[in-house]
Order: structure tokens, then sequence, then C-alpha cells
């Protein structure tokens, strides 16, 4: 019976600390974090007036951004339509933006 004393408190010298760190480290894996959503385009306003001869609109905006700021139209069907970029010119809620290129209508919706 000494060799059975022997053994359980060797064993017991050794195993209660690796259970330890065994459970340790299980209870400390976290799954990887999820990659974050690639940002899409975000709604400033929409198209109030469109002047194709001096090549600007007229936007009634909710969100005023930086003069120079590109943004982009979209139709209902979410297809970009025209490239505009902010200009100086800003009267609350409106703000006026030059064409850049594309082809603006009354309504759609403006986006940066």
């Amino acid at each position: 019976m000494p060799g059975a004393l022997w053994w359980s408190a060797d064993v017991n010298r050794f195993l209660a600390p690796a259970l330890c760190f065994a459970l340790a480290a299980c209870a400390t894996t976290r799954p990887p974090a999820p990659e974050p959503a690639a940002p899409g385009p975000v709604p400033v306003g929409t198209v109030a007036y469109v002047n194709e001869e001096d090549g600007f609109v007229l936007v009634r905006a909710h969100e005023i951004p930086e003069p120079g700021t590109p943004l982009q139209t979209r139709a209902a069907n979410g297809e970009a339509t025209a490239l505009l970029r902010v200009s100086p010119e800003q009267r609350r809620p409106f703000l006026i933006a030059d064409i850049v290129q594309g082809d603006p209508h009354v309504g759609e919706t403006v986006t940066r």
C-alpha cells in the first residue's frame, strides 16, 4: 500500500496544475471577431432641382458635407446616375453640387 500513496500524491501534484492550465486555456479562447461590413453609400439627401445648362444640382440635404466632397446620385434601383462635387454655396437645408459627369434627375437619392 505504500506505493499507492506515493502514486496518488505524485499524480495529484502533477495533474492538478495541468488540469487548471488546460481549463484556463479553454476558457480564454475566443472565436475570431467577424470582419466589419464594407461601408455602403451613405444617403445625404435628394435632388430638388437640376440646372443642366449651368451644370449644377440643388440638393435637399439632411446632412451637409464639406465643400469638395464627391457625391453620387442614385436612381430608385440603386444604380449610380451622376457624379457630383459639393460647392461652397450652401443654405440649409439645401446645398449646391456641381455635376462632374452623368445625368442626375429630380427625386434621385444623393449619397456620399
